[in-house]
Parts: structure tokens; sequence; C-alpha cells
């Protein structure tokens, strides 16, 4: 499949040392809280971006903030923080970070097909049918 596609498989250690751009689209569980942390980031080029849309405290925000402040990596662009709602933080202040308020999703596409969606589970769920997005199974009874 990677000849297929073009595509090589990486290490992370490797592929934090050779992207240009790292974006990160994780789910927060115990194996990828603090994934990028400043031994991460300090495997990364100096020319690099991280780019955080998954969860905040997916990255270690106190190592990012030094790794931006010392030249670690170039730049970092985030929606989510470590914290939130997020309050004051060092990465707004920072030249290097372009900081958003958790908004990555707010398309009137996006927006649309979510409300599409939960009107589907809606449907489903009042016609005695198993809604597809179910997250709590215990509760349904067919």
């Amino acid at each position: 499949m990677e000849q297929e596609l073009g595509a090589l498989y990486r290490s992370l250690d490797q592929l934090l040392a050779e992207a240009d751009f790292v974006g990160i689209v994780v789910p927060l569980s115990d194996a990828t809280r603090k994934l990028i942390g400043a031994r991460e980031l300090k495997l990364m080029k100096p020319s690099a971006f991280l780019i955080n849309i998954a969860r905040g405290p997916v990255v270690d925000e106190a190592a990012l903030v030094e790794a931006l402040q010392n030249g670690t990596i170039r730049g970092a662009e985030l929606d989510v923080y470590e914290k939130e709602p997020f309050a004051d933080s060092p990465l707004f202040k920072l030249p290097n970070a372009l900081t958003l308020p958790h908004i990555g999703s707010a398309t009137a596409e996006t927006r649309e097909a979510m409300a599409t969606r939960a009107l589907d589970n809606l449907r489903a769920a009042l016609l005695d049918e198993r809604p597809r997005d179910l997250v709590n199974p215990q509760v349904w009874q067919k």
C-alpha cells in the first residue's frame, strides 16, 4: 500500500525528525497524553511547524512554549489547549504561535453535516432503530 499511495511508514521519532509540518489528530487517552513533550520537540527541525487540532493535553504546553521561545521549532498552530476553557497563556503572546479559540470545525459545511448526523440519529431512535452513533449502548434495549 505504501508504494501504491507513494507514502512511507515512519516511526514517530523518524516522522518528527523529517517532517516540515507535524499535524496531530489523535484522541486523548492515557497513551496519547503528553505524546509531544520536550524530547519530541527537540527531534523536530528548527524550520518545522507543530499543528494540534486534536486535544490540548496531547502536547506538553510548557515544553511547547519553551521550544517556541528558544527556536527549537519555527512555529505552532493550535485550536486546542491543555486547559480549556483557556485563560491567559504564554502562547498567546508568542509571534510564532497561531492560536484559535477551539473553533476549527466552525464552518457552515461541518456544522450542517453535524446537524444532519444528529437528526439521522434522532430519527433512528424515534423509529426504534439503533442510532448509528450510539455512545452508551448499554441503554439500547433492542
